[in-house]
């Protein structure tokens, strides 16, 4: 048989074809529709964005915006490959500002999907909308655009066959959301999965620290230090987490150039070095950070999702990084309590406080009798510091305790002490969460289901591949669920014992972000006094005992 009878002739592929292909490269899963569709909302100087979602995207992803809107005669043209308003020159490539800019995502979107796009612009009599048949009609609309995506991947189904559960794919979406959310400050963004409201996060003026604690909890804001830095044209501001939130994964790990969210080796090594042996081994630094730099001197086209960059001097940004974050790293920790200089304090407390926080301002209470012990030990707090510090008196000595490092503690004793004796107390989860394993993991829920148990969770195979996490030790119950499931797996799959897997377990009530009222101020200084009694052998202790001219000078300033 000759090579001209195998081989067919050259030719060109078909649009509809060459489309779907370039979906192939673009649109990995739902999440990847979401984010092209919302980058390019973004682009189109929208300050407010809603996202519906239905069958984790599967079933309909909705993005609406109110945006500059499109006009009615490049409607047609947006729906063509390599049609854009990003780009004209070749000298625009270099010095890209926008999110998208190759006009392959729309049409790569309509290729695979029953799609529908509306638009308005501003001064505009009527809206418009066309769809994957080039279908143009009028509408009704308010300024801006919607992009309408329904039955994802149904004109190509051995895609579909690839993509995970629906719980999956949905937790790939609010992943996304939150990245690009933390991302993009002065835009809103209202989030909807099957009619349910998921996310509301209004635009932020000036209060970036609200949306960031929105996202990354209380505890990341109240235990991460700002970061403003600038050198040679290049700016690099956000937050960087301290070891006590420190994760067992890096799902919490955002750096952002000029607005996109990217993942970089060289920026990923310098942050790890920058904090060098400030995390625990084995754990994870939480932060947001943002660079702003020259686009001429950073390639964003090395990726099809764009998730990469490549920078013209990667040495001098590496640099550049690291030093920032190691000077904020490594300032000496000065603690004021009403303006009060306490450098000279008593080396014990100043011990705790250099361990616990950069910096905090007091919240003087009211002086607030909290508990009398029935066993003659009394207690009371006098001052309350950053809703995270508390001056307590305890049997007549003062404390100055760290609240965030204390309830871990207390939550490793009591689960350790628990688990000997099985009594561990379970807290049933409402809507049970689905949780994909690889096969070591797996193996473990089979062959430690006991052990599981005794430690307070309820764990059910669903699939080879996949358990539903029913119930969870009470005291985690703020935790994240997945995290805390696979923090436990791990320290069983390498045999950790006792002591060790309770300390792993109880770092997690670092996510907790409860607020201290007198109720809960009343029980962890009950707690502590409880554990003073009973621990004799006690390890370095997030409390320690006032000197008396510090505490006069705190009251005297009262």
């Amino acid at each position: 048989m000759s090579v001209s009878e195998i081989l067919p002739r050259i030719h060109k592929l078909s649009d509809a074809v060459a489309n779907q292909i370039a979906a192939g490269e673009v649109i990995e899963r739902p999440a990847s529709v979401v984010k092209e569709l919302v980058e390019n909302s973004i682009d189109a100087a929208s300050s407010k964005i809603n996202i519906d979602i239905e069958q984790s995207g599967t079933g309909l992803i909705r993005i609406r915006d109110n945006g500059q809107g499109i006009h009615k005669d490049d409607l047609n043209l947006a729906l063509q490959p390599h049609a854009t308003s990003k780009l004209a020159t070749i000298s625009d490539f270099a010095q890209i500002a926008s999110l998208g800019f190759r006009g392959e995502a729309i049409p790569s979107i309509a290729s695979v999907s029953r799609f529908t796009l509306t638009s308005r612009l501003q001064e505009a009599d009527q809206a418009w909308s066309i769809d994957n048949q080039f279908n143009l009609k009028p509408a009704a609309h308010e300024t801006g655009t919607t992009v309408e995506v329904k039955d994802l991947f149904y004109s190509t189904p051995a895609r579909r066959k690839f993509l995970k559960s629906e719980r999956t794919e949905l937790l790939h979406i609010q992943s996304l959301i939150r990245a690009i959310a933390l991302g993009h400050f002065s835009i809103g963004f209202f989030v909807k999965n099957e009619g349910q409201s998921l996310y509301r996060l209004p635009a932020c003026k000036k209060d970036f620290g609200q949306r960031v604690m929105e996202i990354c909890g209380r505890s990341f804001l109240n235990k991460s230090i700002p970061v403003d830095a600038e050198r040679e044209g290049m700016r690099l501001w956000g937050w960087i987490g301290l070891n006590d939130v420190a994760r067992s994964q890096s799902d919490r790990q955002y750096f952002y150039v000029n607005g996109r969210y990217i993942h970089d080796k060289h920026v990923s090594h310098a942050i790890r070095l920058a904090y060098d042996d400030r995390i625990d081994r084995g754990r994870f630094p939480v932060y947001v950070l943002h660079l702003q730099i020259d686009p001429s001197q950073v390639d964003i086209n090395v990726h099809p999702a764009k998730s990469e960059v490549r920078f013209a001097e990667t040495r001098n940004i590496h640099d550049f990084i690291y030093s920032s974050l190691l000077e904020n790293l490594e300032k000496p920790v000065i603690s004021f309590v009403d303006g009060i200089n306490y450098e000279n304090a008593e080396p014990k407390m100043q011990e705790v406080v250099h361990e616990s926080f950069n910096q905090y301002h007091a919240d003087v209470k009211q002086q607030t009798d909290l508990l009398q012990d029935k066993k003659t030990i009394s207690s009371k707090y006098t001052a309350l510091l950053s809703g995270q510090f508390i001056i307590a008196s305890i049997d007549n000595d003062q404390y100055l305790i760290d609240t965030t490092k204390a309830r871990e503690l207390l939550t490793e004793y009591y689960l350790y002490q628990h688990y000997q004796t099985e009594n561990i107390t379970q807290r049933p989860i409402l809507v049970p969460v689905s949780c994909e394993l690889d096969k070591a993991k797996m193996n473990i829920v089979t062959t430690c289901s006991e052990q599981i148990t005794q430690w307070g969770f309820e764990l059910e195979q669903i699939s080879p591949d996949q358990i539903r996490i029913r119930s969870i030790p009470a005291r985690l119950v703020y935790a994240d669920t997945i995290a805390l499931v696979n923090d436990l797996l791990d320290a069983l799959l390498n045999k950790k014992n006792e002591k060790v897997i309770a300390k792993q377990l109880a770092m997690h009530i670092n996510d907790a972000g409860l607020n201290m009222d007198d109720e809960s101020i009343q029980q962890l200084i009950s707690q502590i006094s409880s554990y003073e009694r009973e621990v004799i052998e006690k390890t370095k202790l997030p409390w320690c005992k006032l000197d008396q001219a510090v505490l006069s000078a705190i009251l005297e300033k009262k």
